[in-house]
């Protein structure tokens, strides 16, 4: 069964839901919002923090009701029952998507996602995302958790609300489940991180590494992104004097990082740091 709204609609909310948690969150939210929430929400990056990316795979499920689902039927999973969720992941012939989010979470351990809602419906949906809670009712995959695709069949995850572990089928393996206070509590541990210490150095390493990963025609298109960014960013701040030039160089790293790996990677890059 459908659940009636948009993988679009789900990454949406997911990402302003998050960033608008931050009030109540321990550790921390995302305060780089994408450019159209940027605009809208007014705020830029604090650059004296630390600074964690995190990726994002966005998937929209379909809402499992029948007792005849493979996953029910074989009795290959157990604990799973009706109702559950069900992803698929792409197809290793049509996409080495799979491949390159194992390789990518080799670099950012556990930094690294597929995100997929546990609501069933418009109505619960829009409930969710009215309360902020979009990110609190969906669940995280690791994808090196997943493993490499053995094939070129089809191969799904069956997940359950309140479940801790999740199915990936054909051939049935559990593997835990991800969540919102999962996710939390690395991203604490991560602040501590060398890595990521200074934000400045977070950018440089984060644009460094899209780039070299990414496929040559947007490794060439570099340039031209870096003039359209520049182009589109503010020439003055709130209070009406000039950026920062430290903190605009490290937007931009960002900002190129994020639109080379939505395009090209198919992540929606976030920039995490503390309250």
């Amino acid at each position: 069964m459908k659940v009636g709204y948009t993988e679009f609609s789900f990454g949406y909310a997911f990402t302003e839901n998050l960033i608008r948690s931050a009030a109540s969150t321990p550790t921390g939210a995302p305060v780089f919002p994408n450019l159209v929430q940027e605009a809208r929400l007014g705020y830029d990056v604090r650059i004296n923090l630390p600074a964690v990316p995190v990726f994002f795979q966005y998937k929209l499920p379909e809402l499992m009701t029948r007792n005849n689902a493979s996953e029910i039927a074989g009795g290959l999973c157990p604990g799973l029952t009706t109702e559950f969720f069900r992803i698929a992941l792409m197809r290793r012939d049509l996409s080495d998507q799979h491949r390159r989010l194992i390789d990518w979470e080799g670099r950012y351990p556990r930094l690294v996602y597929y995100a997929a809602p546990c609501l069933r419906d418009c109505a619960g949906f829009n409930a969710a995302y009215n309360t902020a809670s979009v990110t609190r009712r969906s669940a995280l995959f690791s994808p090196a958790g997943i493993g490499p695709l053995p094939d070129d069949n089809v191969h799904t995850i069956a997940y359950k609300p309140g479940l801790s572990y999740v199915y990936v089928c054909s051939e049935p393996q559990q593997i835990e489940a991800g969540s919102f206070e999962s996710l939390s509590e690395r991203l604490s541990q991560s602040f501590k991180e060398k890595r990521f210490r200074d934000f400045r150095k977070a950018a440089r390493e984060v644009r460094e590494a899209v780039l070299e990963v990414t496929s040559p025609v947007w490794r060439e298109a570099e340039g031209a992104i870096v003039d359209r960014l520049r182009q589109s960013r503010p020439q003055t701040v709130a209070d009406g004097t000039s950026p920062d030039a430290d903190r605009e160089r490290a937007t931009l790293e960002v900002l190129v990082a994020r639109e080379i790996a939505r395009i090209d990677l198919g992540l929606d890059l976030m920039i995490v740091q503390p309250r």
